[in-house]
This record gives structure tokens, C-alpha cells and sequence, in this order.
């Protein structure tokens, strides 16, 4: 029997890579199914063959904590690549490889 669950995330707050890497995480468990409507993203995940409600249900709320996971860490690398950039271009720059 398969089952099946739909979360929808605002996509004001959530960007769709984000979605993509926790279905790719899920997949062992469940199938995900992302579309975006009416300003939001839509994702129905539907069980895996041999997959039981409990872990199905286990594998939902993993998904969320992934969603959580992947869209706090995709804002924190927007916000700090000036930073790091600016850190590599001073490292390199002593390396003499570039000649002045």
C-alpha cells in the first residue's frame, strides 16, 4: 500500500534547492514530487515500496528537518561569500604566483 503526504513551503522563505536536496536525502524512504503554485511549493511525498506508515511517517518528519537543514545552510553561504572570497583573494595573493 502506498502511502502519501503533502507539506507546502512558502517560497518567499524556502528556495526549491533546498526541497531538491532533502528528497534527494529521502529517497531511500520516500519519493517527493515538487511543484510550485500560488506562491508556494507543494511537495507530495509518497512511500517507497516496502515502506511501513511508521517509517514513513519517520521519513516525513526527517524530510522537514532536511528542508530546515538545507535552506539555513543555502542562506548562510549567500551571506558570507563576500567574506570568504574576500579571505581566498588575500590568501592567494601572497602565494607569488601572480607576479606584481
Amino acid at each position: 500500500m502506498e502511502l502519501e503526504s503533502s507539506l507546502a513551503f512558502d517560497e518567499r522563505l524556502y528556495d526549491v534547492e533546498a526541497l531538491q536536496k532533502a528528497a534527494y536525502r529521502s529517497m531511500n524512504s520516500l519519493t517527493a514530487d515538487i511543484k510550485c503554485a500560488d506562491g508556494k511549493f507543494v511537495c507530495t511525498l509518497s512511500s517507497n515500496i516496502g515502506i511501513d506508515e511508521p517509517s514513513f511517517l519517520t521519513a516525513i518528519q526527517e524530510f522537514k528537518k532536511d528542508v530546515l537543514d538545507y535552506q539555513l545552510r543555502h542562506r548562510l553561504n549567500a551571506e558570507t561569500l563576500p567574506i570568504r572570497n574576500l579571505i581566498l583573494g588575500l590568501a592567494f595573493s601572497k602565494t607569488g604566483l601572480i607576479s606584481e
